[in-house]
């Protein structure tokens, strides 16, 4: 099997070892891309000295998530890659992932995406954020398998979402739903893929019986600024206006009296005249991008190496 692993990277050298030696201590051999959002750390040369097997490709600007992952998308294949692994740089895998996540997608080809079951940065429990995926909502009977069981079943749990830290896509996936979406810079992107690949037919699972790391904390960071708070809420607004399943102009309408009124009102409510400012410049913002998005739309509607 030829897998192809995706890692984009920025500015996350105190991820990089465990990631990439993670890619070393695989069962199965992997070829390994990594797309640099011009860091400014030293993460080239510390590739190029520590992890001279790595493809590494030098993007003169920070293409953000999607744009990114194209760019690894097309050399997966070129290397005729017959599963593609995306990996966050702040995540890595355990010796057999990439083993038997192949061997699920070879015996189960009506999915298009696998992943692991993730766990935080101790290694110890679950990814806080996955551990919303799993609900029973979403994902039927994987936690009270967990419980009431004491352990999962052999086999694939369906999920609604899982993001895209840990992605085992089959190369038919890949050929017949393409890339991401380049209109999404760093947010939502993976909720819009997901969409494009139940639109197309395709099932997006967890098999429980093997794991990957995603080290991030819950609740840390900064307090988001107007520029990041303006980019989710572009990013929200975008997933529902691209859902290949809506019908685009009456969900477009919809969406935007309803993004107005809500916000709208729970800002005047609060006198956050900054809210009322983020409300109006996202609206326009989304406005200005229609034409862009009913495009982008109808190009995902089609089976494809879309965006690629």
């Amino acid at each position: 099997m030829n897998i192809v692993v995706i890692i984009v990277t920025y500015n996350g050298m105190k991820w990089y070892q465990r990631c990439f030696d993670s890619l070393r201590a695989s069962s199965v051999p992997v070829k390994a891309v990594v797309i640099d959002n011009l860091s400014s750390d030293g993460t080239r040369e510390y590739i190029k000295e520590n992890y001279p097997e790595i493809h590494l490709i030098e993007s003169e600007s920070n293409l953000g998530f999607g744009k990114a992952n194209n760019i690894g998308f097309k050399y997966a294949i070129e290397q005729h890659a017959d599963y593609v692994f995306l990996l966050n740089q702040d995540a890595w895998v355990m010796p057999d992932t990439f083993e038997i996540l192949c061997r699920q997608l070879q015996k189960n080809p009506e999915y298009g995406i696998l992943s692991p079951i993730h766990l935080n940065g101790t290694g110890k429990e679950l990814d806080f954020n996955f551990s919303y995926y799993v609900i029973d909502e979403w994902c039927p009977d994987l936690v009270s398998d967990f419980v009431l069981k004491g352990k999962a079943e052999d086999r694939i749990y369906p999920v609604k979402f899982i993001n895209a830290a840990l992605w085992m896509m089959s190369r038919e996936c890949v050929d017949k739903i393409g890339g991401f979406d380049p209109l999404f810079p760093h947010y939502g992107e993976d909720v819009n893929y997901i969409e494009r690949l139940q639109f197309h037919g395709y099932k997006l699972g967890i098999y429980p019986h093997t794991f990957g790391v995603h080290d991030r904390v819950r609740g840390a960071g900064k307090t988001p600024t107007t520029k990041q708070i303006k980019s989710r809420e572009i990013a929200s607004l975008m997933t529902h206006l691209t859902n290949p399943f809506a019908s685009f102009w009456p969900n477009t309408i919809r969406t935007l009296i309803n993004y107005s009124l809500q916000s709208g009102v729970n800002n005047l409510l609060r006198l956050s005249f900054r809210g009322l400012w983020i409300n109006t410049c996202v609206t326009f913002k989304v406005l200005a991008l229609l034409s862009k998005v009913k495009r982008n739309r109808d190009i995902a509607k089609q089976k494809g190496q879309s965006f690629l």
